[in-house]
């Protein structure tokens, strides 16, 4: 465990000072120049108490804002909550809106601090692993569809998909919100990932197929690079579920960073410009990883990315079970392990390519040189 350095965040601080960071889901782009007024603002009025209803208001009408302009959607301002992040915000839509004591599903591999929520919720897990296929990775609908069957009362959609990086369809999207009113089930759909899309596609809010299934859960913290102030969005479609949540959730909300909610509605409401910028930065960063892969790593197989600054690069021509833990030891290079991920990780890794592009390309130098 290396000490405190001059570079910021997690990603660049558990690792030893030689080992290049490519793991956790931080961007090293710094902050958008609306969330650093914003935080300066802040400090200056020393608003460092508990969160307050305006901050809230302000996320919520940010929010919805951001989702029209982005996603298409009208949400109305009420039906925006805050939770710390949107892991709690997951745990907190199963114990209450769920049918109680009903297990709820994974579509691993999947975003593997699932599986801890689901725990800490007191439910039982079901997977059901994704079909993989020339197309890449997709939901087995039918799997979902006998989990139900079997007693499940809610699944967990991860779209865009981590650590896989699909963006899903309007229609894949459709799919397994309709299977689950089928039998009365819910949806939770974490969106965290929703402002990260490549080649034109457009993001399907899960909600928007039918409000009254859907749990939605997000925060600005991916896009803007927040996750350490502790603020994202559960939204509430469903007219029963907002009486529920208001009933339960009063004292909880503490949980909530005051500095979150102000960051989040800055991002929301005037970060635009700086996340294009981002995004362009990415897209570039898409390219140079997949030219490198295809040309110097032939024997890393990997899909170009549609959403998300993550990729999954298959290592099992290496006949390797943890390739991250290889690369770390002999490549000084630090990637997330796919095991934890859940059935279909083993064999692979995540490889976080939101870096400046010198860091990039000796990342991959590297791990050129080890394999």
């Amino acid at each position: 465990m290396g000490a405190m350095t001059s570079r910021p965040l997690l990603k660049w601080n558990y690792y030893e000072p030689d080992v290049l960071a490519a793991w956790v889901a931080e961007m090293d782009f710094g902050l958008a120049p609306a969330v650093t007024e914003a935080l300066h603002r802040a400090v200056d009025l020393g608003d460092t108490g508990y969160p307050y209803p305006a901050l809230e208001q302000a996320v919520a009408e940010a929010a919805t804002g951001f989702w029209k302009r982005r996603f298409g959607v009208d949400i109305e301002p009420h039906r925006v909550f805050s939770a710390p992040d949107v892991i709690e915000g997951g745990r907190r839509a199963i114990v209450h809106l769920t049918e109680p004591g009903s297990p709820v599903v994974l579509h691993p591999p999947v975003y593997f601090p699932f599986y801890s929520m689901v725990e800490r919720a007191g439910r039982e897990v079901v997977e059901v692993p994704a079909i993989q296929d020339e197309g890449g990775y997709r939901i087995d609908v039918a799997g979902l569809d006998r989990a139900f069957a079997d007693g499940a009362g809610s699944v967990v959609l991860c779209n865009p998909w981590n650590p896989v990086a699909r963006s899903l369809s309007a229609d894949e999207v459709a799919e397994v919100v309709r299977v689950a009113a089928r039998y009365g089930a819910r949806v939770i759909a974490d969106e965290i990932h929703a402002a990260i899309l490549y080649d034109g596609r457009s993001h399907t809010m899960a909600a928007s197929i039918d409000p009254d299934v859907v749990i939605t859960v997000t925060s600005s913290s991916k896009a803007y690079n927040l996750p350490g102030l502790k603020a994202a969005q559960v939204v509430l479609t469903n007219d029963r579920d907002v009486e529920v949540w208001q009933e339960y959730f009063t004292p909880d909300k503490v949980g909530v960073g005051t500095f979150g909610l102000v960051a989040n509605a800055a991002a929301y409401a005037e970060g635009e410009e700086w996340l294009g910028e981002v995004m362009e930065r990415l897209h570039r960063n898409r390219e140079i990883l997949a030219g490198f892969v295809g040309e110097r790593l032939p024997r890393v197989k990997m899909r170009l990315p549609e959403a998300t600054f993550l990729a999954w690069l298959d290592f099992t021509d290496y006949g390797w079970d943890d390739p991250a833990t290889v690369l770390l030891e002999q490549a000084r290079v630090a990637l997330t392990g796919g095991i934890p991920f859940g059935p279909g990780g083993e064999g692979h890794a995540r490889f976080n390519f939101a870096t400046t592009e010198e860091i990039l390309v000796e990342i991959l130098e590297r791990m050129e040189e080890t394999i």
